[in-house]
């Protein structure tokens, strides 16, 4: 399994920070890889998108463990089940199992994706329109039930308060560690 650290080139300092505190908390090496900017094509609302599918969905032909660049961990993400094919470790907002179909939208902080779940997403991704990444990773995963998913229940991460493009300030709170 190889993970893999999704950032861009402005943020390549606090890729590095998360890259150095998994290697000396769980002694897990990590690829970083440099994304989009929001700007001209890419809108905060796909430029993750974007970047998952040019620069990891279309180079791995592997298990892969995604990461947003500002993801903590407080399990061991290696203890993760493997045998799943999908495996949601780090997200925001409750279960995806519970929400209305017209409102499929949960965090991808921190996702496995087994090789034949990346094969998949990489032929729903040449299919279907870009949107917002966290709804669109939830749409692959209700709309592909032969694969097998779990979301860990409690999440075992959390995120990094740090600048971001995407996320608004006052959002922090709720995402950080203690909640």
């Amino acid at each position: 399994m190889k993970f893999v650290i999704l950032t861009y080139e402005d943020n390549l300092s606090f890729a590095k920070e998360t890259k150095d505190i998994l290697k000396q908390q769980w002694n897990i090496d990590a690829d970083i890889v440099i994304g989009y900017k929001i700007g001209e094509q890419y809108t905060k609302y796909n430029v993750i998108a974007h970047g998952i599918k040019d620069k990891i969905i279309d180079v791995y032909d592997e298990d892969i463990f995604y990461l947003e660049d500002d993801v903590r961990f407080t399990k061991n993400p290696l203890e993760i089940d493997t045998t799943k094919d999908i495996v949601w470790s780090v997200y925001r907002r409750g279960k995806l199992t519970n929400k209305p179909p017209h409102n499929v939208i949960t965090g991808t902080q921190a996702v496995y994706f087994s090789k034949e779940a990346l094969s998949c997403l990489r032929k729903f991704m040449c299919v279907r329109r870009f949107k917002q990444i966290d709804g669109y990773i939830s749409d692959f995963i209700l709309k592909h039930p032969h694969l097998s998913f779990e979301q860990v229940v409690p999440k075992i991460g959390y995120e990094q308060e740090h600048k971001s493009l995407i996320s608004k300030e006052k959002d922090w709170v709720k995402y950080q560690k203690a909640n």
